[in-house]
């Protein structure tokens, strides 16, 4: 128990100081609206190589048509902080934040309109599969999904004082979720989920990103340089401790899938590897990183891959080595 609580007083720590970073010269509305100002930024999204959004604190969207040079702030009529954002196209889309929050647009972000929660909880994370089937998780170890494209959301877990931070699918609907303590659950049907046994491989360490990187494998990344690896959909998860050995990272935000390579996004580093356990190569990044700055997520497409930061940097690039600054 009582190494429980030192962990969970850990994460709550690495929480505050990101939020701490984040909001450090942002405590009004005014500030954050300053033109062409991303800042304070958490999530990325894009449906093609020139159209995407950033959410942020403060209910603040931005949306970008020209691949992320220009960006222009949307109305969510909301004030409450913009965790995740996913669209299906370019019209249909869908962001989740504190408090319940729950976000949908269909004409690109002109109007977003609030769908009902069935707590307010905060969400995290959000994935569609298209317009109509979709899945939320947060706090409490909640997993909420809707069917008929968000007008219901039902239940589908919850409980865990837990808070799951990512979501995802593969295509032949196997999901798994993930969160604070290494928690991960399951489903085989996106509807009944279980929890995997991988405490040994996780070390009850928290993981902030899961994906489905092909092949019936799935990685997962999180604190203290956490990376794990699921072979196959039967195998036990295993840990891969190569980028520890490479950098010292203390925390792996987001994981994700490009082209042939995987990207792995530290806090101030972006890896790349060709084979999931390694080795991995620390990315060449244009310029430094901005004083404060704190790569928080990344989005891939086919032919592209974006990083965001917490100060609204924004890194892109054709190949996963070498990365272009936008912003």
């Amino acid at each position: 128990m009582k190494e429980v609580l030192i962990k969970r007083a850990v994460y709550a720590a690495l929480f505050l100081y990101l939020y701490a970073v984040a909001t450090s010269c942002v405590f009004s509305e005014s500030i954050s609206q300053i033109p062409g100002r991303l800042y304070p930024a958490l999530c990325i999204c894009f449906v093609n190589d020139k159209i995407g959004w950033i959410g942020g604190h403060f209910g603040k969207i931005w949306h970008t048509k020209d691949g992320g040079k220009s960006w222009k702030l949307q109305n969510s009529s909301t004030t409450k902080n913009i965790a995740d954002i996913y669209f299906v196209d370019k019209k249909c889309g869908w962001a989740v934040g504190y408090g319940g929050l729950i976000l949908h647009t269909s004409d690109g972000g002109i109007h977003w309109i609030k769908q009902k929660s069935p707590f307010s909880y905060f969400w995290k994370t959000v994935y569609f599969k298209d317009k109509k089937h979709g899945w939320i998780a947060g706090e409490m170890g909640t997993v909420i999904g809707t069917e008929d494209g968000g007008k219901k959301w039902n239940v589908l877990i919850t409980g865990d004082d837990v808070i799951f931070n990512s979501i995802t699918f593969s295509p032949d609907g196997y999901g798994w979720v993930a969160g604070e303590f290494g928690v991960i659950y399951a489903s085989s049907d996106s509807k009944k989920w279980f929890l995997q046994d991988n405490a040994v491989a996780s070390q009850g360490y928290t993981v902030w990103s899961i994906c489905y990187i092909g092949n019936h494998m799935v990685m997962a990344s999180g604190i203290s340089s956490l990376l794990l690896l699921k072979p196959g959909y039967n195998s036990k998860w295993k840990a891969i401790h190569s980028l520890e050995r490479l950098n010292g990272e203390k925390s792996l935000f987001r994981i994700l899938k490009f082209k042939e390579s995987l990207i792995c996004v530290g806090q101030k580093a972006i890896y790349y590897s060709k084979n999931p356990e390694g080795p991995w190569k620390r990315a060449e990044i244009e310029g430094k990183l901005p004083y404060g700055e704190w790569l928080c997520d990344a989005w891939s497409n086919k032919k592209e891959v974006w990083v965001l930061g917490i100060k609204g940097s924004i890194y892109k690039s054709s190949n996963g080595m070498k990365w272009k600054k936008l912003r």
